[in-house]
């Protein structure tokens, strides 16, 4: 694809996206609906990926502040959404103790309340700034280069690989998987953008290591957030019950038994990843010089 096809194409899939922002976001203002919700967060995350990618590309000329409309409600959605989450993860385990009821309705009355909080924020939605946010994006979007793009979106996948070569080191460490997260993420959110107009073996490679590697970190993730909430609601309530707290401790347990089987297949697919990325030295890429 030539500079200019590439141009024209990114700045289609951003006016895109924000088009059907502004649609789902409106709609769920009126219906206040989990899956109009949803879909507008689903919105806001592909807008975000269009935004890291200008952040790759050119960090001096990307402006945080002028993209600080979506903020809010990217927090609030994201909110929301762990809310449900939990909820998911707790049925899995298969449980229905009185415990398990409890800490089950809390979380549900905790997402219909910020479900409305929501509502009142789309309200004060500023459309003026996000106006501003397109016109910041189209600009950007005339400045692409092929090339740059290319060795710049390759640079950003090495020092996000190398990131996870030294943090892979410390697989006990739920900090550090956290951040490996962020990592795999990153490069996932960069290299789907990047292939949409490029076409790539390696590339190719990488992305299908990365998506199965993103699902098993993804699934630890969510229940290393719900053993923590699980925490935490047992130590906000002095009085809880103590058959409820054991109910609740039960299933805290599952889950991380659950983690521990997840990390003894999350961390040889890292590595098959990193092999990809590395194929000449995959366990010994050190990014001392570029941290």
């Amino acid at each position: 694809m030539t500079s200019s096809r590439v141009r024209e194409f990114y700045w289609r899939f951003f006016k895109k996206r924000t088009t059907s922002f502004l649609a789902n976001l409106y709609l769920s203002s009126i219906t206040g609906d989990e899956g109009d919700i949803h879909q507008t967060r689903v919105d806001m995350k592909k807008i975000n990926a269009v935004l890291e990618m200008f952040q790759m590309l050119d960090p001096e000329k990307f402006d945080h502040a002028t993209f600080d409309v979506f903020k809010t409600l990217f927090r609030f959605s994201g909110k929301i959404r762990e809310l449900q989450v939990n909820q998911i993860v707790i049925a899995k385990t298969g449980s229905a103790t009185a415990g398990v009821t409890l800490i089950t309705k809390y979380l549900r009355s905790r997402e219909n309340k910020l479900s409305k909080q929501f509502i009142s924020v789309v309200q004060q939605f500023d459309e003026k700034k996000l106006n501003k946010a397109e016109r910041s994006i189209m600009k950007l979007c005339q400045e692409i280069k092929v090339k740059t793009l290319k060795a710049r979106s390759e640079k950003f996948i090495v020092k996000k690989a190398k990131k996870i070569s030294l943090l892979r080191n410390y697989p006990s460490n739920p900090e550090n998987i956290h951040e490996i997260r962020k990592h795999l993420k990153a490069m996932g959110t960069i290299l789907t953008l990047i292939s949409m107009v490029f076409t790539d073996q390696k590339q190719d490679a990488i992305l299908s290591k990365l998506s199965q590697t993103e699902i098993l970190i993804g699934n630890w993730h969510d229940n290393q957030v719900l053993m923590d909430y699980i925490d935490q609601f047992i130590r906000k309530r002095k009085k809880i019950r103590p058959e409820y707290q054991l109910h609740l401790q039960l299933v805290r347990n599952t889950i991380m038994k659950n983690n521990q089987e997840l990390l003894q297949v999350l961390f040889p697919k890292i590595e098959e990843t990193l092999s990809v990325i590395f194929p000449s030295s995959p366990a010994n890429e050190s990014a001392e010089g570029d941290l």
